[in-house]
């Protein structure tokens, strides 16, 4: 069980103009009600792959699992299930509500896993396999949605990701995600937080090289930022490498989305690093990283401030120039944010998103790759 921490008074260190008032707050609320009520009504559940014969799927079947967003009358079920080209109607920058092509799922198209296998095998296919010794591998990724029947039906190409990795860190998943994915690989051990009301949560896996130190810890008030609803907390785990005997601590977070605007929902992401630096403290060694829903290539640069806490206490942004697309958005969403962990470097962006035989079907971010 995690062990939860939690940071009073944290408004005595927020600029009065990073707080949220009492009309943007409000407006939050009733924006998160409503799109949680669009997830529920387009909820996905994936079938068991070795179930379907995509070559005979019918559209009443489709729409009972979930997947509706698309007109029969023009479009071509058989090319779609085989792994057809992909339309992506969002063409804005940033990550906003209607960024996902539909809450939950409506307007996604069910793709053939063994077609997105083949994607993700040319796109991580060269990258060396965790070992037992060499080079410590990090990767993350927002699996959008991920939950066992996600984790069943694309089962092959999560093992053919996450086994590049030696920790991973994963957003926008549900326990029953992690579980899953840490029970079909061996040599991995899940760890994950406690999910919100739409089961998002974050967590690892966890390689057999890395000993686990002492139980994981959930920073529960970066999850509790004025009242708005159903953030996620920050999650730590305490690492020691077996082979070198270093020790450090990884962080993954899935901070406050855009939905209602990057700047009013940036005061909440503001928020939420300032509690992240008076949680990890001055002697934190090791990194977080996540989905930062901020625009990241921006940071520093006097036009967004939201991870301003974090660099003001001496936390480095990797490669912070890089400008790659981290979300099908077209925006860098993705990163790895460093303290007193040298040689931590040779980030990579591996946008499945980006290959038009897929598109955003597999998910919506791009698996983002560290090594030490």
């Amino acid at each position: 069980m995690a062990n939860k921490k939690n940071i009073k008074g944290v408004n005595a260190d927020i600029p009065s103009n990073m707080l949220l008032t009492d009309y943007e707050r409000k407006q939050l609320i009733a924006k998160t009600k409503k799109h949680n009520a669009g997830i529920e009504a387009n909820k996905v559940v994936y079938p068991d792959p070795e179930e379907v014969e995509f070559d005979n799927l019918d559209l009443p079947t489709i729409q009972v699992l979930g997947f509706k967003g698309f007109d029969p009358k023009s479009t071509n079920l058989s090319a779609l299930f085989g792994g057809g080209r992909q339309r992506n109607k969002n063409k804005t920058r940033g990550k906003s509500g209607g960024a996902r092509g539909g809450s939950g799922g409506g307007g996604k198209q069910l793709p053939n896993p063994n077609v997105v296998l083949a994607v993700v095998q040319g796109m991580v296919g060269n990258m060396p396999v965790a070992a037992m010794t060499g080079k410590l591998f990090f990767g993350e990724l927002n699996a959008e949605f991920g939950d066992r029947s996600k984790a069943r039906f694309f089962s092959a190409s999560y093992k053919e990701i996450f086994s590049r990795s030696h920790v991973v860190a994963l957003s926008e998943v549900g326990p029953d995600f992690v579980d899953e994915v840490a029970n079909s690989m061996p040599d991995y051990t899940g760890y994950c937080s406690v999910a919100n009301t739409r089961n998002q949560a974050v967590g690892f896996l966890v390689h057999k090289r890395l000993k686990v130190i002492g139980d994981p810890i959930s920073h529960d008030a970066v999850a509790n930022v004025q009242g708005v609803p159903d953030l996620r907390p920050a999650f730590q785990l305490n690492l020691e490498d077996t082979v070198t005997g270093e020790k450090f601590s990884v962080v993954v977070v899935h901070l406050k989305s855009m939905r209602g605007g990057p700047a009013v929902s940036g005061k909440v992401r503001y928020q939420q690093c300032v509690l992240m630096v008076k949680a990890l403290g001055a002697n934190f060694t090791g990194f977080i990283t996540g989905d930062f829903n901020m625009l990241l290539d921006k940071a520093g640069a006097g036009v967004i401030n939201d991870l301003d806490p974090l660099l003001k206490a001496g936390y480095v942004l990797l490669n912070p120039s890089d400008t790659s697309a981290t979300h099908s958005g077209g925006s860098r969403l993705d990163g790895y944010v460093v303290l007193n962990f040298a040689k931590l470097g040779n980030l990579a962006v591996h946008a499945f998103f980006s290959d038009a035989t897929i598109g955003r079907s597999f998910t919506d971010h791009a698996f983002c790759t560290a090594e030490k």
